[in-house]
């Protein structure tokens, strides 16, 4: 049943048709829209998109909870009309002018189709929450005992394609044998997410990893395909010869409190470069040669209270992808910090993922043939 609905604005009453059990939320939204929205689509109707009333429009509305709001355009502002997608239309995107040749730009290329039109813009120790569908490659590892079912849960990782994990070397001292993907908060069944459980088919390390903390990469193949939807989607992987500056690092490690997270948390981490990063990091037991810094980065604050901590291992350190707005790149894995997690101006050690982007095609795309 329709009825017609009339939310007051600063200015005037917009008209708005809409289904009862959308009434109070698309009332509030529709208020934020008019005041805070951009743009008046003057070139709207097109074989990419059409306008159409904010109702009308599930490309929108489906996403409110994440919805970016300067990136809307009205076609009739003051009467609730939106320039929305055509859902029918995929938008194929190309890396600027460069050509895609690698397996895995191929995979980003494919990747990228299936994500959001609209998504956050892409803080853990001192963290914030993240929010349901946020960060759709995000995964978790752990141990899982046959004869009770029950998982603990030691690393992170990050889904990269239909059967491939990238998680940290260093986690399979443990007897990892488990992998969710889709998960928000491990501790209930209540929140938004759809989970995907997965038993770990085989554990590729990096082979030069040894105990030491240094090239601690690993991959985790799974025992079937993933099903991509809007909970899970891969990362892409960056390209070789690029540095990042910040970094939104994700997982549910040990917080403040001193205990693990149940529900997933983001951190923003800056880049700890030359000078500063060698003199936080000292050789110690597990970097016996302090840090290489061809293959491995600093990441942290020069605030308290700001860091990966105990668990967060494998976990990633995202960066928004350049070119495809919705997608996020695997910069780095998350290696290992100190005991005293979230001291201003210490890093955490960070596996670089650019330096082994050969090995991880190889076994990746050389060993399946699904993206």
């Amino acid at each position: 049943m329709s009825i017609q609905v009339f939310c007051a604005t600063a200015k005037n009453k917009t008209k708005i048709r809409i289904s009862m059990y959308l009434t109070t939320v698309l009332c509030v939204i529709t208020f934020v829209l008019l005041s805070k929205a951009n743009g008046q689509a003057d070139d709207c109707d097109n074989d990419l998109s059409e306008c159409k009333e904010l109702q009308f429009c599930p490309d929108i509305t489906s996403h409110l909870a994440t919805i970016k709001l300067d990136s809307l355009r009205f076609c009739n502002k003051p009467m609730g009309i939106v320039c929305c997608p055509r859902p029918e239309t995929i938008v194929d995107i190309r890396l600027g002018d460069t050509e895609i040749t690698t397996s895995a730009e191929k995979a980003c290329f494919e990747y990228q189709k299936l994500a959001p039109r609209y998504c956050p813009q892409a803080l853990i120790y001192g963290g914030e929450k993240a929010a349901p569908k946020e960060f759709q490659s995000i995964a978790l590892v752990g141990a899982k005992d046959k004869s009770n079912g029950k998982v603990n849960w030691y690393c992170g990782g990050t889904l990269i394609s239909r059967r491939f994990v990238v998680t940290a070397a260093h986690c399979f001292r443990r007897n990892i044998n488990f992998v969710r993907l889709g998960e928000l908060d491990h501790s209930t069944t209540g929140d938004a997410t759809q989970t995907q459980n997965f038993d770990v088919r085989n554990a590729v390390v990096h082979p030069t990893h040894n105990l030491e903390r240094y090239n601690d990469i690993a991959l985790i193949e799974l025992d079937h395909d993933v099903i991509f939807n809007e909970y899970v989607l891969p990362a892409c992987l960056p390209p070789k010869d690029t540095e990042y500056k910040s970094f939104t690092a994700v997982g549910w490690g040990e917080t403040e409190n001193k205990t693990s997270s149940s529900h997933l948390l983001k951190v923003h981490l800056n880049l700890f470069d030359g000078d500063e990063c060698a003199a936080s990091v000292t050789a110690q037991e597990e970097l016996e040669m302090g840090i290489r810094k061809r293959t491995q980065i600093c990441a942290g604050s020069h605030q308290s209270g700001y860091d990966t901590c105990n668990g967060d291992s494998g976990g990633p350190l995202y960066v928004p992808h350049p070119s495809y707005p919705c997608m996020l790149l695997l910069s780095a894995v998350t290696s290992f910090g100190y005991v005293n997690c979230g001291t201003a101006g210490i890093p955490s050690i960070n596996t670089k993922v650019n330096l082994y982007l050969d090995w991880i095609e190889n076994v990746v795309w050389n060993s399946t043939t699904s993206l």
